[in-house]
């Protein structure tokens, strides 16, 4: 009897540290290239409705499954009803999902999820939403996205509302983000040296390295002209003196997690930290021709001078 009894517990001790073994991650082996780095190549993308700052009225990062499906139908609810169909809002039915658990903002530190904008900023921030609600006059006061000057693409890579895929491909001397978006492909370069400071683009200079199986990725070399970054909910601000800083490590064999922040003593009053997790897809990219038969931005130029005539003095709105 005291056999047995012992038996029991001695099948029931293994059957409970087996339940937690199953239970607890395994640490996982990406596949790595020819010269021993983490493989990163493939197709990512992500879509999700969570934005880069966490509601004012929501207090945790990480949600109950519950939770999550609460905020994400709220989120939805804020969705106007005439969209741009290639937004895709039919695939963002939930919110970001990071290691598995629901994220309520991109940002993780300040734990609060919300900007550390400095005054300057803010007032930059207010400027280019000014400028997207009214500026319609020339074609140059227009962001430059909706120019087809660059987009997702740039530095630091952002989530967006659609379906917008990023292929990655790698070498021993450089890594190469293809986004299926506005502007051409941003090249990361493992070797060699930045160029003179007087050099400078839309895209920035993207120097790597491997920090472990974490690629780290730093871009410098910014234009003064192009401040704006956005992101599904709120603007990244970044300037000629940013660094901003991206890290991508590959999870599991679906996830690749991206970190990014801005270093500016200019425009945040102190570091931040965001992070989200793109998913492989098994889905090919396509060429974006944004300047191919595009009318968006005439039309938009033409519509907006012609809400001003229906709405002058003496005229009834229409």
């Amino acid at each position: 009897m005291i056999r047995w009894i012992a038996a029991l517990i001695a099948t029931g001790l293994v059957l409970t540290l087996a339940h937690a073994a199953a239970q607890t991650p395994r640490a996982y082996h990406p596949p790595r290239t020819s010269d021993g780095r983490p493989d990163l190549q493939g197709v990512w993308a992500s879509a999700f409705l969570t934005g880069l700052e966490r509601p004012e009225d929501v207090k945790d990062l990480v949600l109950a499954p519950p939770a999550a499906r609460q905020l994400a139908r709220k989120f939805l609810s804020l969705v106007p009803d005439v969209v741009d169909p290639d937004a895709n809002f039919g695939t963002d039915y939930q919110l970001a999902v990071v290691r598995g658990g629901f994220r309520s903002s991109l940002l993780i530190d300040p734990p609060n999820g919300r900007m550390p904008f400095s005054a300057l900023a803010l007032a930059a921030v207010t400027r280019g939403q000014d400028r997207n609600d009214h500026a319609f006059d020339n074609p140059e006061e227009r962001p430059t996205v909706e120019r087809c000057v660059v987009g997702g693409g740039q530095a630091p890579l952002r989530p967006e509302h659609g379906f917008t895929p990023t292929q990655i491909i790698q070498s021993r001397e450089a890594i190469v983000l293809m986004t299926e978006d506005v502007g051409g492909p941003r090249i990361v370069h493992l070797t060699g040296a930045p160029p003179p400071e007087a050099l400078r683009s839309y895209e920035g200079y993207s120097a790597g390295h491997w920090d472990g199986d974490t690629l780290v990725v730093e871009t410098t070399h910014l234009r003064r002209d192009d401040p704006y970054r956005d992101t599904v909910d709120r603007t990244v601000l970044v300037g000629p003196n940013s660094r901003i800083i991206e890290r991508f490590t590959r999870l599991s064999d679906t996830e690749l997690l991206e970190q990014f922040t801005v270093e500016d003593k200019d425009l945040y009053t102190q570091p931040w930290l965001a992070e989200y997790s793109l998913t492989f897809s098994p889905q090919p990219t396509f060429e974006y021709a944004c300047h191919e038969a595009n009318y968006a931005l005439t039309n938009m130029l033409w519509a907006a001078r012609l809400g001003r005539q229906e709405t002058a003095p003496g005229q009834p709105a229409k």
